[in-house]
């Protein structure tokens, strides 16, 4: 469904209302651009306030592809979180290098 959203087949409203999306923007410390969790079967994004416009943009995306990875029910596991974050953000490099193409 990322895919279909990057393409243009549907936008960001859509993709955010299927998926039950909430985005939040709040001062977080300034290494924590975002993150993502489940409450209530309500996928919260909280994005840091204080960033540039394309780091904001880039930041919900990345967010997305956790949602989109199931990573949310790998948290809730206990699995480490290393690897997550970069496995995310190749996720976004495949998607955007097949959008190219």
């Amino acid at each position: 469904m990322l895919a279909s959203l990057l393409n243009g087949e549907i936008t960001q409203e859509e993709y955010i209302n299927c998926n039950n999306i909430k985005i939040l923007d709040f001062s977080l410390p300034k290494r924590i651009y975002g993150f993502i969790f489940n409450y209530r079967n309500i996928n919260f994004i909280i994005v840091n306030k204080c960033i540039s416009i394309e780091k904001h943009k880039y930041t919900i995306l990345h967010e997305f592809a956790h949602l989109e990875l199931n990573h949310l029910s790998k948290l809730r596991l206990n699995f480490k979180i290393e690897g997550i974050e970069d496995e995310a953000d190749r996720y976004i490099d495949f998607l955007l290098d097949c959008i190219k193409n």
